[in-house]
């Protein structure tokens, strides 16, 4: 017997395929939950450590925490993007546009005045 008489066999048709799809889309949005808490985490631990006042231990940490979220961030992304459009593609590139901007206002040029606009936009700070 041919390893595709096999498969066939199996059940590994259409049905198998999309309720394998279904399956891992299912999992894929409890993942991608998870991944925007951590990011919603940040901004609080953003707010306690580098609001008022960073060190350069402080900048380091964030820097690498702002690496790790990326990384997952767009490893999730490419998942949902082979599973298909759907809103965690949407969430995922929203909150890793938010995650560029940290990166960009905390360890960029981002001038002063910007800087103060950002965070009274995102912390609402007056």
């Amino acid at each position: 017997m041919s390893l595709e008489a096999e498969t066939v066999q199996c059940g590994a048709g259409p049905g198998f395929v999309a309720g394998l799809r279904q399956r891992m889309a299912r999992h894929l949005n409890v993942q991608v939950a998870d991944w925007l808490d951590a990011c919603r985490e940040l901004a609080g631990w953003e707010d306690q450590h580098l609001v008022e006042g960073c060190s350069p231990e402080g900048l380091s940490e964030h820097a690498l925490m702002l690496d790790r979220l990326e990384g997952m961030g767009r490893c999730l992304a490419a998942t949902a993007a082979a599973l298909g459009p759907d809103a965690a593609a949407r969430q995922l590139e929203s909150a890793l546009q938010d995650l560029r901007d940290s990166r960009s206002m905390w360890h960029g040029n981002t001038p002063p005045a910007k800087r103060q606009e950002i965070l009274r936009d995102r912390f609402h700070e007056p």
